[in-house]
């Protein structure tokens, strides 16, 4: 990979990104619309888990932040698909940039997406909603650069393993909300039955919220919450292998 390829490559792919911002508008906007719904319902289940002073907040905004960001890989996968729909891959491959280079563009587009829009949430969420996690903020901001990674990765991923753009973006749908909602995103994992409670450990998305638990309520630090970023960096290096390992294959699909 050769910086000014991948510089060249990344400007392009940010620039298309920006003619859809009304788009990311919308998705960070409505978690933010969705939560004064769910804030009672969290409330109540969170103080009958024994946080007292807990108002909702720190149930609902990060796991709707984290919910919608899964529903905003549709862009990842759009930085891929629109290349085979304006019939540029064919050019861009036997352009002066290599396969690294455009990949690792695009995926660094997407993860600033990602970033920039749970970012955006926690943020006006915290000032609306009255989101004070009394543990470290910058273990939290650990657990979102990690959760962002992972989840761009898992978009990857749909793309190679989708033979077309119609069953990635089902996937997306289908797997993110499946995802999300056994990993705890929309009500916490201690409140599941006893079977859902162990299978809710295969998604990334339950480290995610367990760190943001521990840091919400037991004052955790970087060093506490070790255990759950050490399972996202492990899903992270699970995702990246794969998607090198499948990466020549999925695209040979496609052409």
């Amino acid at each position: 990979m050769t910086l000014p390829r991948y510089a060249a490559a990344f400007r392009l792919n940010f620039m298309v990104q920006l003619r859809n911002l009304w788009m990311q508008a919308v998705i960070m906007a409505i978690p933010l619309i969705i939560i004064p719904f769910m804030l009672p319902a969290c409330k109540d289940t969170l103080r009958a888990q024994g946080h007292v002073t807990a108002n909702g907040s720190e149930q609902a905004l990060p796991g709707f932040a984290i919910l919608f960001s899964m529903f905003s890989l549709q862009m990842v996968l759009q930085l891929f698909y629109n290349e085979h729909q304006w019939h540029t891959w064919e050019r861009m491959r036997v352009s002066t940039a290599s396969l690294l280079d455009t990949v690792m563009a695009k995926l660094t587009v997407a993860f600033l997406i990602q970033l920039v829009q749970v970012g955006a949430v926690m943020l006006v969420g915290s000032a609306i909603f009255h989101y004070h996690p009394n543990g470290s903020v910058p273990a939290l901001t650990v657990v979102f650069l990690l959760t962002c990674a992972v989840l761009t990765l898992f978009g990857l991923l749909n793309y190679i393993w989708s033979s077309t753009e119609e069953m990635a973006m089902s996937l997306n749908n289908i797997l993110g909300m499946l995802l999300a909602g056994i990993g705890g995103a929309l009500s916490p994992v201690s409140g599941f039955p006893g079977w859902a409670q162990h299978l809710a450990a295969v998604s990334p998305v339950y480290w995610a919220m367990d760190a943001i638990g521990a840091i919400n309520f037991d004052s955790a630090d970087l060093a506490a919450v070790r255990s759950d970023i050490s399972a996202l960096l492990a899903f992270l290096l699970a995702l990246a292998v794969l998607a090198a390992v499948l990466f020549k294959r999925g695209i040979q699909r496609k052409e």
